[in-house]
């Protein structure tokens, strides 16, 4: 969108382990806990269409970085945007748009401070302070091995199975933050 003035962020607090649910539909995996964030995403962008305005969702930029700047939380040890209330547990979507609006704050507190419990806690050694390396961490290495996915042991553990075509992402690095474990039900 060459007009393009602002980007909107959106979050959603991930309130339960189901919605860090991955799918195997054929040959790829999906990942139904983001069709949360399609709803609102698409009800801003009406609302600025309907106002006159163009505004696209924006899928191909930063969104840790973006919702850092918008006030959203801090970028943490582990990898991902650290809210203070909600902890690592949201996800995020951004709308573009051409419209002029007012800006919030960038957050710059930072929450992880001394502690490095979620790099402890990686079961594979992915985690480095503020790096995630995708080739060793379980959610992306899954990926690109399926067919050895059932017989890998701390796949097995910290990804487990419901059924052959399902099972839970590793969470351990948002499980041990401090932030947010009391308003996951």
């Amino acid at each position: 969108m060459p007009d393009a003035r602002h980007v909107i962020m959106i979050g959603y607090h991930v309130w339960d382990d189901m919605l860090e649910l991955a799918m195997r539909k054929g040959e790829r995996w999906i990942y139904p806990g983001y069709i949360p964030l399609t709803m609102p995403t698409q009800a801003v962008i009406n609302y600025l269409e309907k106002c006159g305005y163009r505004a696209v969702s924006a899928h191909s930029l930063s969104y840790k970085r973006l919702a850092q700047l918008a006030g959203f939380g801090n970028y943490g040890k582990n990898a991902l945007i650290v809210n203070p209330v909600f902890g690592p547990w949201i996800r995020l979507a951004s709308v573009l748009t051409n419209a002029e609006m007012l800006a919030d704050g960038p957050f710059e507190q930072d929450l992880c401070g001394a502690c490095d419990e979620c790099v402890k806690a990686c079961p594979v050694g992915a985690l480095t302070p503020y790096r995630v390396d995708d080739s060793k961490c379980l959610i992306g290495i899954h990926i690109a091995d399926k067919e050895n996915f059932e017989k890998n042991a701390k796949w097995v553990r910290y990804e487990p199975s419901f059924t052959k075509n399902s099972h839970l992402m590793c969470r351990m690095c948002q499980e041990v933050c401090r932030y947010g474990k009391e308003k996951r039900v």
